[in-house]
């Protein structure tokens, strides 16, 4: 299996389920901001060469020689999938016709000739054979319950299902996005980033310190642009009113973390909040992702380090911790662990991987800057 997260692949259960509109819509929101390259896959079954039932144009199927032939698309004016996607801002469209037995090569090949960096929205069913995308969509129409076969052995494989109706579609093309260079489908919950310590250690503002050229708290929400909802948890609106981003008071001051994390999982819009410290530089999408999936039948999922201490300040936690939280906090400032005997808490390996710091002193602002600058 290939690994491809900069593939966004969208399958379709029959034919006329909207699955080429949905490429070329994604295609038209990203393609100014990044390199995208549309791919079309057409898998032949059959020695004969005869292309599967959707195909476009049987004959061209029937003139593939060898194992596989790989095109570019130049034309913007035909009505053909390819034309579409190179017409809604591609910045090229390739097409691999592939006898199914050598998919694999076939792709690989395609693959090889993918530049660095960009980014892939490719119309197949049959290439989650090979491949492991980003994100597997599955477009279908709500009035037909037909599934081609080509569909039904991938099915289960999919991360989303895109119902189209007529004039759009249940799951829509703004759900998917960038981040960390991959496609991923944005999150039903919130960012929040705690900006309300005192950075005594550090002996400066660390989430005002320059993390090149823009201030770490900057830096960090950038991260986190992925996210339908992000919040500010602080006191002092106007030191981060450059942020653009709702800023959210403890509900009482001078209680802790513990209020910052109840006040702002209060105030947000989603059930499900991911809270991250302002500092902790680095932020992996795919680890975030990860504790924000774990969460089902969960209040709190949090990381636990080898030596058994936990990470309370990198963490999702849920709306039923709220009221929990504020009993607690009644009797004055509460550490957050004191949170997590009286709500259902799923703790999460934590290596920690190479990209995770914690900056609390100059050494470790500079040793982190200078890292970043290799």
């Amino acid at each position: 299996m290939i690994s491809c997260p900069h593939m966004l692949l969208i399958g379709a259960a029959h034919r006329n389920a909207g699955k080429t509109e949905f490429a070329c819509e994604v295609i038209r929101r990203h393609a100014g901001a990044h390199r995208v390259i549309g791919i079309k896959v057409t898998c032949v079954r059959e020695r004969e060469g005869l292309c599967p039932p959707d195909g476009q144009d049987r004959s061209v199927c029937g003139s593939l020689d060898g194992r596989f032939c790989i095109t570019e698309e130049h034309e913007t004016a035909l009505g053909k999938d390819t034309s579409r996607m190179l017409r809604a801002g591609a910045a090229q469209v390739l097409w691999l016709r592939v006898h199914a037995e050598h998919l694999a090569a076939g792709i690989a090949a395609l693959l090889a000739r993918i530049p660095a960096g960009a980014l892939l929205v490719c119309e197949s069913n049959s290439v989650r054979l090979a491949v492991e995308p980003g994100v597997f969509l599955v477009a279908r129409r709500a009035d037909d319950p037909a599934t081609k076969p080509s569909h039904a052995a991938v099915a289960h494989h999919a991360d989303r299902v895109a119902i189209f109706q007529g004039d759009g579609w249940d799951f829509t093309p703004d759900r998917v996005t960038v981040a960390g260079g991959r496609w991923i489908v944005r999150p039903d919950a919130t960012a929040v980033i705690l900006a309300g310590g005192r950075s005594r250690r550090m002996g400066m503002d660390k989430c005002l310190s320059d993390a090149g050229g823009q201030p770490l708290i900057a830096y960090i929400a950038s991260q986190l642009a992925y996210f339908p909802e992000r919040l500010i948890g602080a006191n002092d609106p106007e030191r981060f009113a450059f942020l653009g981003l709702r800023i959210v008071a403890d509900r009482e001051r001078d209680r802790g973390p513990l209020m910052g994390i109840l006040s702002c999982v209060d105030a947000a819009a989603h059930d499900l909040c991911f809270v991250t410290a302002c500092d902790i530089p680095e932020l992996d999408t795919e680890f975030v992702l990860d504790l924000l999936r774990q969460a089902e039948g969960a209040d709190i999922v949090m990381p636990r380090l080898q030596d058994g201490r936990a990470e309370p300040l990198l963490a999702v936690y849920r709306k039923r911790i709220v009221p929990v939280a504020a009993d607690l906090l009644r009797s004055g400032p509460q550490r957050i662990v004191a949170l997590l005997d009286r709500v259902r808490v799923r703790f999460v390996p934590f290596g920690p991987p190479t990209w995770y710091r914690n900056l609390n002193s100059p050494q470790d602002l500079s040793a982190w800057r200078r890292g970043r600058a290799q």
